[in-house]
């Protein structure tokens, strides 16, 4: 395997963000300590009641004092540690390096699962991602992509409320596109603030190739994988908990930009979009002949500025992002028209989230308030580091709902 850079642990100590080669690093130590209690029998089976924020692929059951988040994106990877002392939910550690140099041979089967690439390049991935974030939990919660998992409602007649356990299954094969044995099934009743005759049921349905592949990889980083969980039931946890307000989560990935909608709390409709950062990253190099750093540096300086000396900057982004909000615009629309409880917020998150501007675009075209993401806000953290944080925070919102679920109500 190739040389990789090594980033010196004394940065790593204080907290900050370090740039090496190809890598990019963010990451925080504050003495954490191990203690952690080995971890017994792996369970398969999903929990079929679940309180909020829910759904997740639990396979251990003794509550921890440590746990480690996990988010394996498509252009970096991030981890978080977090410890918890009574009710609080204390930030021990996190750290950010992109897939870049690791991801380096694809993989062709269907397991890939949203992460394309052979078990051995993510777990050597992972490994130095723990190790550099000084890590020293071993247990982990992981977080499949939207993308790699079928989630919709699905209404029954409220009469057959007494069947609606057998009939999900069945039901399940209008929606599923590949057969129901081969998959890991879960779902849940939805809450309804008016009287209704129908009964709306929640359904989620990961394919069990992509359980198998997260499984081989954890354990070939040397982690105990506690339980897998669909990225947007992690981005509820961190960024809405049990606020009962309607709002849209907005995760501007790498290539892919994911509506959440949520309602009391709980998802009611999960989109996605094929548009991500990436797309504005090779627009700005193709038009502008630059380079990718270059680029990167622009959508966070310039953005979408309207000031006539960075507009060769912006011309190129803004056709881009209204083609984007046009679409979340339009889904939000469609949503609007069947629930009684219209969206009132948006939230902005994942890397899409650094464009300046971009708050204050969104809040122009969608006519409601519109928030950058920061999942920090719901940790005990120092208040030193806060503004690096709050910067940071769009990065980790699945991470930091991913650590959160062992320290959070089911």
């Amino acid at each position: 395997m190739d040389a990789k850079p090594c980033i010196s642990a004394s940065y790593l100590l204080c907290g900050g963000r370090a740039v090496v080669d190809n890598f990019v690093f963010h990451a925080l130590h504050l003495a954490a300590q191990s203690g952690y209690t080995k971890c017994v029998a792996v369970d398969f089976s999903f929990l079929k009641k679940l309180a909020r924020p829910g759904f997740s692929l639990s396979f251990l059951s003794q509550k921890p004092s440590q746990m480690m988040g996990l988010h394996i994106g498509t252009y970096s990877s991030k981890v978080v540690q977090l410890r918890y002392e009574g009710e609080r939910a204390i930030l021990e550690t996190y750290g950010e390096i992109k897939n870049e140099g690791y991801l380096k041979h694809p993989e062709t089967s269907r397991s890939g699962g949203g992460i394309p690439y052979l078990d051995t390049d993510i777990s050597e991935l992972i490994k130095d991602l723990i190790r550099e974030s000084n890590v020293t939990a071993t247990a982990a919660i992981c977080t499949i992509p939207a993308t790699a998992a079928f989630i919709t409602t699905i209404s029954f007649p409220r009469s057959l409320s007494q069947e609606i356990a057998q009939a999900v299954p069945y039901e399940a094969r209008k929606y599923v596109p590949i057969p129901i044995a081969e998959v890991v099934l879960e779902w849940m009743i939805l809450e309804s603030s008016e009287p209704s005759d129908t009964i709306d049921v929640l359904l989620v349905a990961v394919p069990r190739e992509i359980v198998e592949k997260f499984r081989r990889v954890a354990q070939g980083a040397g982690i105990t994988l506690r339980a897998l969980e669909v990225e947007p039931f992690s981005l509820v946890r961190s960024l809405v908990g049990h606020d009962a307000t309607p709002q849209v989560l907005v995760n501007i990935g790498h290539v892919a930009t994911t509506l959440t909608f949520v309602d009391k709390g709980f998802i009611r409709l999960v989109h996605t979009i094929g548009r991500g950062s990436q797309e504005l990253t090779l627009a700005l190099e193709r038009g502008l002949a630059i380079g990718k750093d270059r680029a990167e540096q622009a959508k966070r300086d310039i953005g979408l500025s309207e000031r006539i000396e960075e507009r060769e900057i912006s011309s190129v982004l803004v056709p881009l992002i209204e083609t984007l909000f046009a679409e979340i615009a339009r889904t939000m629309a469609i949503y609007n028209r069947r629930v009684p409880r219209k969206i009132q917020r948006v939230n902005i998150t994942g890397g899409g989230a650094h464009l300046k501007g971009i708050i204050e675009y969104g809040a122009s075209k969608l006519g409601v308030e519109v928030a950058r993401g920061n999942p920090f806000a719901r940790l005990v953290t120092p208040p030193f580091l806060q503004p690096l944080l709050n910067d940071l925070g769009p990065n980790f919102s699945t991470a930091v709902g991913a650590a959160l679920r062992e320290f959070t109500p089911r």
